[in-house]
């Protein structure tokens, strides 16, 4: 993955939580209140039919666009990102596959820079620009559930880690609603900033519901905080009540509010 020993490399989901959090780590997205079961189920892709490594041309999955060039996330690609899976022909190292086989390998919870954050998900090697970082995993939600948890979170003063996230396809919105307060993988400990260093893009391997998963925006230092935009790449309309604690010059001063 990276051109020197120092960088981070990606490896099977071997992370966890502490003990004493109650969180229940899980690798990939678990169905939730108000989530249809039917989409954990549902083969999203019947998988193309190429020899050994895919090529651009002719791939169903790639669809004439690279998805990732030398196993990083391509500029170049303006589609929704669909990595090749079981049902598919091609070798198991096709470089159309990356999110699949796992994290970085240098990844360490601790407290945040902001100390009033809380904890922060930092890196121990460099990550490069648009390289993989972790899958953002919990429950999958409905609308109505995640609205009933935003509230909640809101009266009780308690940490939201709901995110919203809407994908355009042609004129048809796909909204996926995702909790990992209590179920969760390592990129729940990543935090908001309005100046990131990670984003958040959906990728879809084998079924509908995508994987909400960071990659780099820029290099990523030793020992840098990892955060991303919890607005995403879009233009932010409406501000919460929660103030944001990021530092940066740019800060707009309340965190992103999450519409459903």
């Amino acid at each position: 993955m990276g051109d020197d020993g120092d960088d981070a490399t990606t490896r099977p989901d071997e992370y966890e939580h502490h003990p004493q959090s109650g969180i229940i780590y899980i690798v990939s997205n678990i169905p939730g209140p108000g989530s249809q079961p039917d989409d954990f189920e549902m083969q999203f892709s019947v998988g193309c039919d190429c020899d050994q490594e895919c090529k651009n041309n002719h791939c169903s999955c790639i669809r004439g666009t690279p998805n990732y060039v030398d196993a990083r996330l391509s500029t170049e690609n303006s589609n929704s990102i669909i990595e090749c899976n079981f049902n598919c022909t091609c070798h198991r190292n096709c470089g159309n596959r990356l999110v699949q086989y796992g994290p970085v390998d240098s990844l360490v919870v601790k407290n945040a820079i902001n100390s009033a954050v809380g904890l922060g998900l930092f890196t121990m090697k460099r990550i490069k620009r648009n390289q993989f970082i972790c899958e953002y995993a919990g429950e999958v939600i409905g609308i109505d559930e995640a609205q009933r948890r935003l509230e909640a979170n809101k009266i009780n003063g308690s940490m939201n880690y709901v995110l919203v996230v809407s994908e355009y396809v042609g004129d048809k919105k796909i909204t996926t609603c995702l909790d990992p307060a209590k179920f969760g993988s390592i990129g729940r400990y990543a935090n908001h900033s309005c100046q990131p260093n990670a984003a958040l893009v959906p990728v879809r391997v084998d079924i509908t519901i995508p994987k909400l998963c960071l990659f780099a925006l820029r290099d990523i230092e030793p020992e840098e905080e990892i955060t991303f935009n919890y607005a995403g790449d879009t233009s932010v309309h409406n501000l919460s009540e929660t103030p944001c604690l990021c530092g940066n010059s740019s800060c707009l001063g309340y965190l992103p509010h999450s519409t459903v």
